[in-house]
């Protein structure tokens, strides 16, 4: 008996006579599209696989699928499963995904194989794999940057490069070694119809060349690597784009698109037994950080709100924290999270003790991500280069920095001034002298309440969907102000 032969011997178990049904409906309507149905291993099928619950299910549920073809017809399709790692995937993301690949029966099978992709490099998934120290590096310097353009707002500082660079793995991904024929997806028409929208809002705001409609995704991944050069030329600097921002769009074969939403639409609950009893998927206290169960920056969106209201407002990190946490517990609810897991996450920030202990979490996971402190997660907040040192001087102020900022303007303006100085200034942002002049050079982005601006980066942030519009208390200015808080 081989490896699918057992694993589906164990996996059936656990799924209703309902999924069953439907499962083998999935299978027949993946069988119609394949391009060669008659010798089954002639084809190649690629799922992205992140470690987190649902995407935990999505790998069980193809390889199910997998595993009814072969029982039918004596033969399959290789299914190729890819995970994009970057700096704030630890290490207990990689052995849930270990977890996952045993017991699915995943490893020593001619039908699988799994890969990892951290940046450019690609290689055969080990939960041991160590993070090369430039792709660590490029994910620091892309949060300090993104951090400083937007003023430290929350997904554009976390998710704007991390999603690029997503894309990016696709392509890599569906290259590798001779290409794929079909991109198994199980994202929901109003999410792919909210992708497809968010991916021509950016070709329209950065100029990117249209796609060529004939080549399919290889055509789509083109015009992003377009939106990729555009986005960081305006965050780095033209002559500081590297490869490492672009996008892979030249493809050994031009795939096919398969989406098994319809029949997986369950919130996790449904499947808490198999993701649980079977998989051992074990939600890690930092992985686990609201809507997310595969990355700790959700945990580091909530500090820097907390941050964001002890120094810049001036009232209290527990205020900034509980604002975060009553927005990201309504994401919760809104992507069906069951409700032991949102209680959980509330219990987590229930009382200052305990918002304390957690504040001192993100503290240091912020330093082992990222190698960032306090002092330049603060510093991000204010966002003091941008616009020529628009909020230079009340961040001196506020935080009482004892530097002249007529000092600091000299040397920003003088690539030959005072080195010293200069290497303060690292020191307190984390930047390197070439990105705070980037900064000092640059337009900072403004949200949706500075009204409509043509900036590309404006717009960006205008126009994402996780957001919220909130009240607040500000010390400073001892008045009420409109702030808008992202996260997710």
């Amino acid at each position: 008996m081989n490896n699918l032969s057992f694993m589906m011997r164990e996996i059936e178990s656990y799924f209703s006579t309902a999924t069953l049904d439907s499962a083998q409906r999935c299978s027949q309507r993946l069988l119609a599209v394949l391009p060669d149905p008659h010798q089954l291993d002639n084809n190649r099928v690629l799922l992205a696989y992140g470690g987190g619950k649902d995407s935990s299910y999505m790998v069980a549920w193809v390889r199910y699928i997998q595993g009814l073809l072969w029982q039918q017809y004596g033969n399959t399709f290789h299914l190729r499963i890819s995970t994009n790692r970057h700096a704030a995937m630890n290490h207990s993301v990689m052995e849930n995904i270990d977890r996952v690949y045993r017991a699915l029966r995943i490893y020593d099978d001619p039908f699988a194989e799994c890969l990892v992709t951290d940046g450019l490099l690609i290689r055969t998934f080990s939960p041991d794999l160590s993070m090369p120290d430039a792709v660590r590096q490029q994910n620091r310097s892309d949060v300090l940057m993104n951090g400083h353009r937007f003023r430290a707002d929350a997904r554009s500082t976390f998710c704007n490069a991390c999603n690029l660079s997503m894309v990016n793995s696709f392509g890599l991904a569906a290259h590798y070694a001779g290409g794929v024929d079909v991109i198994i997806t199980g994202d929901s028409p109003q999410e792919q119809t909210a992708y497809l929208a968010w991916a021509r809002h950016l070709a329209r705001l950065f100029n990117a060349p249209a796609p060529d409609k004939s080549r399919g995704f290889s055509g789509f991944l083109q015009t992003l690597d377009g939106v990729a050069q555009r986005y960081f030329a305006d965050i780095y600097g033209e002559d500081q784009v590297t490869d490492a921002h672009r996008i892979m769009h030249q493809l050994a074969r031009d795939p096919l698109f398969f989406n098994i939403y319809q029949e997986t639409a369950y919130e996790a609950g449904a499947h808490w037994s198999l993701l649980n009893d079977f998989m051992r998927f074990r939600f890690d206290e930092l992985m686990f950080s609201f809507s997310e169960s595969d990355c700790g920056n959700p945990t580091l969106m909530a500090h820097i709100r907390g941050l964001r209201a002890e120094t810049l407002l001036q009232r209290s990190y527990a205020e900034g924290i509980r604002e975060y946490v009553r927005f990201a517990l309504g994401l919760m609810r809104q992507k069906d999270f069951p409700p032991q897991l949102i209680e959980e996450m509330a219990a987590r920030y229930q009382d200052d003790a305990a918002i304390a202990r957690r504040r001192e979490r993100a503290a240091d996971f912020a330093q082992q991500a990222f190698d960032l402190n306090e002092t330049q997660l603060i510093c991000m907040i204010y966002a003091p280069f941008n616009e020529g040192g628009k909020q230079l001087a009340i961040w001196l102020e506020q935080q009482r920095i004892a530097l002249e900022e007529q000092a600091i303007r000299d040397v920003m303006n003088d690539p030959s001034g005072d080195a010293a100085l200069m290497r303060q200034l690292a020191a307190l942002s984390g930047l390197t002298p070439e990105q705070m002049r980037q900064c000092w050079r640059s337009r900072q982005a403004s949200s949706l309440l500075a009204g409509k601006s043509a900036d590309p980066l404006s717009r960006v942030l205008r126009f994402d969907p996780h957001k919220a519009v909130i009240q607040v208390n500000n010390g400073y200015l001892r008045d009420t102000v409109t702030e808008v808080i992202s996260g997710r």
